[in-house]
Formats: C-alpha cells, sequence, structure tokens
C-alpha cells in the first residue's frame, strides 16, 4: 500500500476510535457531553463568551453545526445566548453556573482520558507527531 494512502486510512480510523473512545470515557465518567459538545465547552471554560461565528472558526466547523453544538448545550442547561451588546446582530455564546460548576472535575476527567491515550507515546514522538499534524494542517488550508 502507498505510504500516503496508509496514512490516510490510519488517519481516518483513529479519528473515529478517537471519538468512540472518548464518547464512552466521558458516559463511563458521569459526563453528559458528546466529544464535541465537551470541545466546545472547553473552549469557552478557556476564552469566556464568544460568538458562534468566532466559535466556527476556532473549532473548524460550519456555522450549522455550532448552531446544533449550542442547541444541545442550551437543552442541558450549560450554555445561554445573550444579545452582543455591540452587534445586535450576534449572540454570544455564555457559560451558566451549573457548566462552570463543572469545570474542574471534567477538565480534570477530560485531561486524565487523554493521558490514557497517550500512554506508552514519548513525548518526542507526540511532539513529532504534532508537527507533521501541524504541517498537515497548514498544506490543506492553502
Amino acid at each position: 500500500m502507498l505510504l500516503s494512502k496508509e496514512i490516510a486510512v490510519y488517519l481516518n480510523l483513529a479519528a473515529c476510535k478517537y471519538k468512540q473512545y472518548i464518547s464512552r470515557l466521558l458516559k463511563e465518567n458521569g459526563i453528559d457531553l458528546t466529544p464535541e459538545q465537551f470541545l466546545l465547552i472547553d473552549l469557552l471554560w478557556n476564552q469566556g463568551a464568544m460568538s458562534q461565528q468566532s466559535i466556527a472558526d476556532t473549532m473548524q466547523k460550519d456555522k450549522n453545526s455550532v448552531t446544533k453544538l449550542v442547541d444541545g448545550l442550551e437543552r442541558k442547561q450549560l450554555v445561554v445566548r445573550v444579545k452582543d451588546k455591540h452587534d445586535r446582530r450576534s449572540n454570544l455564546v455564555h457559560l451558566t453556573q451549573k457548566a462552570e460548576a463543572m469545570k474542574s472535575a471534567t477538565k480534570e476527567k477530560g485531561i486524565s482520558m487523554l493521558e490514557e491515550i497517550l500512554v506508552g507515546i514519548s513525548e518526542e514522538e507526540l511532539k513529532s507527531f504534532l508537527d507533521v499534524l501541524a504541517k498537515m494542517n497548514q498544506n490543506m488550508s492553502r
């Protein structure tokens, strides 16, 4: 098999397995979030309130996908949309007290989940892998 084809197969396989694995671990740890919802909540914990467009740009998702993510988090009472005072055409997505209350324990569990995935991989290997992924992402952004 061509090396480039093998890389494509393993990237796709790893992405699918990653999503399934994180979904299972979130459920096992009593965290009622999808992997994408977890990423969005974590983004808001780190950045504070953001417009849906900024979320879409940061997460590299289309606006419809972000709308669905925010809708799901609203149903779980973890975020609210608030009209932007500076641009009434835009909403800012804010975390609720419920989301803030789960921040510490959820972030800690999230970090331990990622550490489980990276067991047996040296820091040097991880840095090389990250460099390669960054270059691939840059090549696809042209």
